[in-house]
């Protein structure tokens, strides 16, 4: 990335716990969590687009120790905590949240991948089907990495937004459609691992959507985003946002800045990475 991603100035770790758990799809599950703590209610802003949190999980023996203070230096803090004790980290995109009555409720969809054995990947997606109301989290607000401004200087140049990710960037790619200003041209490339994970995406944008579909639900994921972007007639003034696999989403970028896009019309993340399994 070129610039530094929009961070909040004061945000801290909250304990809060699980409402409502929904199975969306056939790689989708739809955690609600909030509910039990007032300076979060208090606090929290909801800034839609990609905005991501770190997520604290109770360990293998169920602990769920948790940093205090502000979310700066949060990990040195984390890691003092004695490892019987100590959470576990992962980063999600809020999908949704929204205000019911004094409190907030977050939406996070988990991507639950079944490897060849059947076992689900992931602690996260494994917490997720095991959860219930009631179950205890942490959560970190972190802000977003999508650039508004930088989206709409390109659309007011000409341009068009790009948003291209595999099913793990699809909730946050749904949050931006919802946030985007009325009219500005888009086009999504989205990658799932079935049918049945395509959905309904909500925006008063003038959208271009093509879902990809890999069939082969043990196929790498993004390389199906990766044949379709690179034949992508990406402009100039364009604006290009690329999430999910590794190598998809770096790949992506380069083809954007062989199209010769400003830098900072170009984000991109890797949210995750294949495991490296022994032959």
């Amino acid at each position: 990335m070129t610039r530094k991603p929009e961070r909040p100035k004061d945000a801290r770790v909250h304990e809060l716990t699980v409402m409502r758990k929904e199975r969306v799809s056939s790689s989708f599950v739809r955690v609600t969590f909030g509910g039990s703590a007032p300076d979060f209610d208090a606090g929290f802003v909801a800034r839609g687009y990609d905005q991501w949190f770190r997520l604290f999980l109770p360990n293998g023996s169920g602990a769920l120790g948790l940093p205090d203070g502000t979310g700066d230096g949060w990990y040195r803090r984390w890691l003092r905590i004695p490892a019987s004790r100590r959470s576990v980290v992962r980063n999600y995109t809020i999908r949704a949240t929204r205000r019911v009555g004094e409190r907030w409720e977050v939406d996070a969809d988990f991507v639950v991948h079944t490897g060849p054995s059947g076992v689900v990947d992931g602690v996260a997606a494994s917490w997720a089907l095991a959860a219930e109301p009631g179950d205890r989290l942490g959560f970190l607000d972190q802000g977003m990495l999508f650039a508004p401004e930088d989206a709409a200087r390109a659309a007011a140049a000409g341009g068009r937004v790009w948003l291209l990710a595999d099913e793990t960037g699809v909730p946050g790619v749904e949050a931006i459609l919802r946030a985007l200003p009325d009219g500005v041209q888009v086009t999504c490339v989205l990658e799932v691992p079935h049918d049945d994970d395509r959905r309904e995406l909500a925006t008063g944008a003038d959208l271009e959507l093509r879902w990809v579909v890999r069939g082969d639900v043990h196929e790498q994921p993004g390389l199906g985003v990766l044949e379709v972007a690179e034949g992508l007639p990406f402009g100039r003034e364009d604006y290009v946002y690329a999430v999910g696999e590794a190598s998809m989403a770096t790949t992506i970028r380069k083809v954007a800045r062989g199209a010769r896009l400003r830098k900072e019309h170009i984000d991109f993340c890797a949210y995750w990475r294949p495991v490296r399994r022994a032959a």
